[in-house]
């Protein structure tokens, strides 16, 4: 299908005029293009010419791409010829099966996204390529995010043609150069020497560029588990997890024969602690996924690794990492250089731009409102989610806690002779992420994202996790604390310090939907199994409130005994704290 665009020549020129010609290819049609041998042979060549195309822009990224996601989206292709035949612009997108929806193939999975052109700078197509594209399809918007061409995003901002139809936003892009003089520099730092060795203590140490698939599916589930893991507890996200289509279109990039995907992964005795998953334009290297364990966040596995793979792409000729746009305060740690790219909404009508530029004022006005007033938006959003759960019966329950509350947080004890009568159970796991991931709420009070930021923060300051799955989600939980010597009692808000040799049991957990099972029980016995495997553990802890009478039941059926109790007595705010003779005289107490 073609499109013809007329536009007037720059002055000295202005009766001359010259049409555009664009076509337009979708569904069948543009999937038959992209898999067309000579199609694609030419699309090679514009690339190598464009000189702001990206790897996000070749036809191994998005022949991958459309391959893995092809019962989600369909292709678009528009393109322009020279009179030879050549390709001299080209841009693919892609359709939601339900037709309203467009955007880049990749999506948020494109660092950059983009049209190329031979000249790298076509206004001329992109206006004529929209044009097209609206008239045809049915859909209001499409966001690209990001554009690597700062200047053209300028020009788009400036031009008659495109400004009444695009929104323009510009980020800073933080880039690493690779400099051996400050690679170096970054080795010989006492604090980075002293992480290496410690790991170097603990195993074999290798860093290692993964170039195979068959490589990639020796560590991908470990990788997989350690990303979705963090994603999930600091973004709310679970990629790889949500997106079934994910792990396969990774491993068809990898196993191109362009090969543009650039996996590096450092090993300790053989299994992977650290990974970058990056794609490669040119001397560029562009960031993807940086993936770190958190059973060794001690020793900064995810630094050491960009220390790595600075040092090796240095070595084969590479000159940038470009950690990308996002404002992750990591990357501006590493950043010693900056430049610009560009978020371009594009909207179908001037209108559609005024109101989406309307939304984003009003939001604007909010936010410094809010900024005003001392607040943050997460703060705002915490307010937002806890006003959402109250119901006059909780209000009730708070104030009658108010008014009064006596609470006993009940204290139990087991010693090692107890070991010889529990034994393990096999469907336990322990440290278990892919347990972990798959936990669903069950409470009014819980979420995943609460769930998994606890979590991470627990492993990374050396708890383990017990966990029991059941058909593939998280059936019960429970975390243990070796070597512990203080323990903080928050529903009595006390502090108990404890002998050596001691570790503590505690927030158990079961899905309401796999209680009546045993599963706290059958926890219970592992953990006393495993802790007291280990000869220096002495004692082993756990506490539980008076007035949870299930709990108690198991807790003093698996062989605990009772040492004293800590209370908490509220009258109309006023608190006031202390504990049983008997449990002072084995714990000190900080009321």
């Amino acid at each position: 299908m073609y499109f013809h665009r007329q536009r007037t020549m720059s002055r000295g020129e202005n009766h001359k005029v010259l049409f555009m010609h664009v076509e337009l290819f979708h569904d069948t049609d543009a999937r038959n293009l992209i898999d067309d041998p000579s199609f694609i042979q030419s699309w090679h060549d514009l690339c190598h010419k464009c000189p702001t195309a990206t790897s996000f822009q070749s036809p191994s990224f998005v022949r991958a791409w459309f391959h893995c996601y092809s019962e989600h989206w369909r292709p678009i292709v528009v393109l322009s010829r020279e009179k030879d035949g050549d390709l001299s612009a080209l841009w693919i997108l892609a359709n939601s099966l339900d037709a309203r929806k467009i955007t880049h193939p990749g999506a948020h999975q494109s660092e950059y996204q983009t049209w190329i052109a031979k000249t790298g700078a076509d206004i001329d197509f992109f206006s004529a390529a929209w044009a097209e594209i609206t008239r045809q399809l049915p859909f209001s918007s499409l966001k690209i995010k990001y554009f690597p061409n700062a200047e053209l995003a300028r020009a788009i901002q400036k031009s008659p043609k495109t400004s009444r139809i695009c929104i323009v936003n510009y980020h800073k892009r933080p880039l690493l150069e690779l400099n051996t003089d400050n690679i170096e520099a970054s080795f010989k730092k006492k604090a980075n020497k002293s992480r290496l060795n410690r790991l170097k203590k603990q195993g074999e140490i290798q860093f290692r560029r993964i170039a195979t698939r068959e490589e990639l599916d020796a560590v991908f589930d470990q990788l997989i588990a350690f990303y979705d893991f963090r994603q999930g507890a600091t973004h709310n996200s679970i990629p790889f997890r949500s997106d079934p289509c994910k792990r396969a279109f990774l491993s068809n990039l990898l196993a191109d024969p362009e090969n543009r995907a650039y996996v590096t992964t450092t090993l300790l005795d053989g299994q992977p602690i650290a990974a970058f998953w990056g794609a490669v334009s040119s001397g560029i290297v562009h960031l993807g996924m940086l993936i770190h364990s958190p059973f060794y966040a001690e020793n900064s596995p995810g630094k050491l690794h960009i220390m790595q793979l600075s040092k090796h792409l240095a070595e084969h000729g590479k000159q940038t990492i470009d950690l990308t746009p996002g404002g992750d305060t990591w990357k501006e740690r590493f950043a010693n250089i900056h430049d610009e790219v560009a978020e371009i909404d594009i909207f179908k009508t001037a209108r559609a731009r005024l109101i989406a530029l309307l939304f984003i004022k009003t939001q604007l006005y909010c936010k410094r409102c809010i900024n005003a007033a001392g607040l943050s938006t997460s703060a705002i959003k915490s307010y937002f989610w806890m006003f959402r759960k109250i119901t006059p019966k909780s209000v009730a329950r708070k104030l009658c806690d108010w008014a009064y509350t006596k609470r006993e947080l009940r204290i139990y004890r087991c010693e090692r002779g107890l070991s010889d009568r529990i034994t393990s159970n096999d469907m336990i796991r322990c440290n278990s992420l892919p347990d972990l991931i798959s936990f669903e709420p069950g409470e009014t009070w819980q979420t995943s994202r609460s769930f998994l930021t606890a979590a991470l923060h627990r492993i990374e300051n050396g708890e383990s996790a017990f966990t029991i799955s059941i058909n593939k989600k998280l059936a019960a939980s429970g975390w243990l604390v070796k070597d512990q010597r203080t323990s903080v009692l928050s529903e009595v808000h006390q502090t108990m310090l404890l002998p050596e040799g001691s570790v503590s049991l505690y927030d158990f957990y079961t899905d309401p939907k796999f209680r009546g099972r045993g599963l706290y029980r059958q926890l219970i016995a592992h953990m006393l199994q495993l802790a007291f495997s280990n000869e220096n553990t002495k004692y082993a802890y756990i506490c539980v409130l008076a007035d949870n009478g299930a709990s108690r039941h198991v807790i003093e059926k698996a062989g605990f005994q009772h040492q004293g109790s800590f209370y908490l007595e509220r009258k109309f705010g006023r608190l006031k704290k202390w504990a049983d003779k008997d449990a002072s005289k084995q714990e000190s107490i900080d009321a």
